[in-house]
């Protein structure tokens, strides 16, 4: 009986965390609101709604809600954050901190990209000049 238990346990954590994934992958694609953000945006996006508590008693934002959030605040993130830490929804200090935990778990996307300067490609060797034919000498002189 207690198998069983421990396995209707089973069953439901994983049909909760194929949810969320689901629906998290839903709202990464097609068109919305979420996606016409720039990839830096994204991440911040993401930082918010990765960092939103469950306990609060409010339903947490999906990731369009956020990125709406985002446009209609004309002032940046940090608006969108004190909107949401007023609404319960983010217990983090600051912005910065969503932000931090949210590359310390995701290590991949923390990542920057290679900005440095490609390797000099070598120029080609000049051709050697050619020689000048010597002039004829001129009859006569």
């Amino acid at each position: 009986m207690r198998n069983v238990i421990h396995a209707s346990r089973l069953v439901v954590a994983v049909a909760v965390v194929l949810g969320v994934a689901v629906s998290v992958w839903a709202q990464t694609t097609g068109t919305s609101t979420f996606a016409s953000l720039s990839p830096g945006d994204q991440k911040i996006g993401r930082a918010l709604f990765e960092a939103q508590g469950t306990s609060g008693g409010s339903t947490p934002l999906t990731l369009d809600q956020i990125a709406e959030k985002k446009k209609a605040a004309h002032e940046g993130w940090g608006q969108v954050f004190k909107q949401m830490k007023e609404q319960g929804l983010v217990k983090d200090k600051n912005l910065g901190q969503v932000v931090s935990n949210y590359e310390h778990h995701h290590p991949e996307l923390a990542a920057k990209p290679d900005h440095s300067k490609p390797d000099k490609v070598e120029k080609p060797d000049k051709p050697e000049k050619m020689e000048k034919p010597a002039k004829p000498e001129r009859p006569g002189r």
